[in-house]
């Protein structure tokens, strides 16, 4: 997608929570797998952690370096970039919770 083709913030401010599934980035620029609830379906056959988009944590200013502490399991709320499409997940916090099994 084009950065030109939407205008950030125009389209509605659309917001997740989700479960980090994996944190190996092959860029190592931090990215992650993040399965969103409502938005990508919990049924792995259907929808591998391969194939869910890479979500950016977002930083603050003082931190430069491209690390952070996700871990699988996480919870994480965040918001989609690129609005309805929601292929462009940003991360903006960490909410408490304990791992659960998805078995």
């Amino acid at each position: 997608m084009d950065a030109h083709s939407f205008q950030i913030g125009m389209d509605g401010f659309i917001w997740f929570i989700g479960t980090v599934e994996n944190i190996e980035d092959p860029l190592c620029v931090g990215r992650c797998k993040v399965r969103c609830i409502g938005w990508h379906d919990g049924d792995t056959e259907k929808l591998s952690t391969a194939d869910l988009p890479y979500a950016y944590p977002i930083a603050p200013v003082s931190q430069s370096s491209t690390g952070h502490n996700l871990r699988p399991g996480d919870w994480v709320v965040g918001f989609f970039l690129d609005g309805k499409l929601a292929q462009q997940p940003m991360i903006f916090g960490v909410l408490p919770a304990i791992p659960q099994s998805h078995t």
